[in-house]
């Protein structure tokens, strides 16, 4: 299952819904951030989970995207966003 892909990229029919799951510190810092990169779009955004120490959360974000360049846009905008530590 290692090659299953062959080095090619999956083929995504757009337009679509993707997910992010976005980790960080700070749930209203992060859900700022969403709000800053998605303005007014419609989505969906749900607090996924918490660590069991309540240092980390992640937040779900669901919206179409239209084109394989705003999916990685958008990823990019929230992923170099100094309240995110991760982006999935």
């Amino acid at each position: 299952m290692d090659n299953f892909l062959d080095g090619r990229k999956p083929e995504i029919a757009y337009p679509c819904t993707w997910t992010y799951r976005i980790i960080g510190w700070d749930e209203p810092r992060l859900r700022a951030v969403v709000a800053e990169v998605i303005g007014t779009r419609e989505h969906r955004l749900l607090l996924a989970r918490e660590s069991a120490a309540g240092k980390y959360r992640t937040l779900q974000l669901e919206l179409e995207v239209q084109d394989e360049a705003q999916r990685t846009e958008i990823f990019l905008r929230i992923s170099q966003h100094p309240d995110v530590r991760f982006v999935l």
